[in-house]
């Protein structure tokens, strides 16, 4: 039986859906992931073949979708109001089974829904959510399959360069890629030498140490990165948000959804720093923004950004996933630290 059942709107989560299925597929095997579309038999009854699998009470991934609660009938009825909602039938009979469920924020969606929806959707704010996005697909699919590992779902083998990759953005996975695809077909030729320094991290260039980034002449962030061969890590000094006004929607949604104040955050990720022959150095890091204290995560994103040549500066971009914003981004290197 399924362990991994998927739920959308047909509308506009139909393509997401199969998509998130062939990577699970790959990694749990196909008859371990239930998606109505390929595995309903013929000439069952498909309400009964639905409910009796989530009676197996499997994981319930639910797809966020802007349609999926905002989606209406023929006669402008919502069809979240509907008890027959093949959506909302689903999420009822598995939590009525005991499923775990893990709703999956897609593209267009940035915050769980309100509780002021009909059941079981009034529910959907209780669990904890993941970002399911077009542009970190790779990122937000590895963090998922984390979590199902969590929860005792292993996939059935190792993951491997091929499966989603992790805490990259698939721009910069897709790089590496062709840089190793580069790499085999050079050293092919009987030039490993060669390979092996495109491959390198300039030995004179190191990112380790203390930098001072800002984002606006308003917002400032005191980052710390540690760089240990191509792999950087990113952490950040407590960054106050309370008046910065482009935080003040969020912090109005965390007021209300948690009855508290969100203060600060702190900026934190993982990812690689990679060059050319020839080229300046590009630092690529997947970026998580956490609360503080608490640690919950409030948003996801990318950061960019090429060292000049000195190797006391950096020039590059912030993207927020939330906020679907890019921002220029320049880091300093704060004197005397490295």
């Amino acid at each position: 039986m399924a362990q991994l059942f998927i739920s959308y709107r047909s509308s506009d989560g139909r393509d997401k859906a199969t998509a998130l299925a062939r990577e699970l597929g790959a990694l749990y095997g196909d008859q371990q992931v239930f998606l109505d579309k390929d595995d309903l038999r013929a000439g069952v009854r498909w309400r009964d073949e639905i409910a009796s699998t989530l009676k197996q009470q499997p994981v319930l991934l639910l797809l966020l979708t802007p349609h999926l609660l905002a989606a209406s009938d023929d006669r402008g009825h919502l069809r979240i109001n509907d008890a027959a909602d093949p959506v909302r039938r689903e999420v009822t009979d598995a939590l009525a089974g005991g499923a775990h469920l893990i709703p999956l924020l897609c593209d267009g969606v940035t915050a769980p829904p309100p509780a002021d929806l009909p059941p079981p959707f009034n529910r959907l704010g209780e669990f904890t959510w993941r970002p399911l996005r077009a542009y970190d697909w790779e990122h937000d699919v590895r963090r998922l399959v984390d979590d199902l590992q969590a929860l005792g779902i292993a996939p059935a083998a190792p993951l491997t360069a091929s499966a989603p990759a992790t805490a990259q953005r698939s721009v910069g996975w897709t790089r590496r890629r062709w840089l190793v695809a580069a790499i085999a077909a050079i050293l092919a030729l009987g030039v490993g030498g060669y390979a092996l320094r495109l491959a390198s991290v300039p030995s004179a260039t190191d990112v380790s140490g203390s930098w001072s980034a800002t984002l606006s002449p308003d917002e400032t962030l005191s980052l710390s990165l540690r760089q240990t061969g191509e792999q950087v890590e990113l952490n950040s000094q407590p960054v106050p948000i309370s008046q910065n006004a482009d935080w003040a929607e969020y912090r109005s949604f965390w007021r209300e959804r948690f009855g508290s104040e969100l203060d600060t955050v702190t900026y934190r990720g993982k990812g690689s720093a990679s060059a050319h022959p020839g080229a300046p150095l590009v630092v690529d890091i997947a970026l998580q923004i956490v609360s503080t204290p608490g640690d919950v995560l409030v948003d996801t994103g990318n950061l960019h950004a090429t060292i000049a040549a000195d190797g006391a500066t950096m020039a590059g971009a912030v993207w927020l996933n939330g906020k679907q914003l890019e921002r220029p981004l320049r880091l300093a290197r704060v004197p005397g630290a490295k």
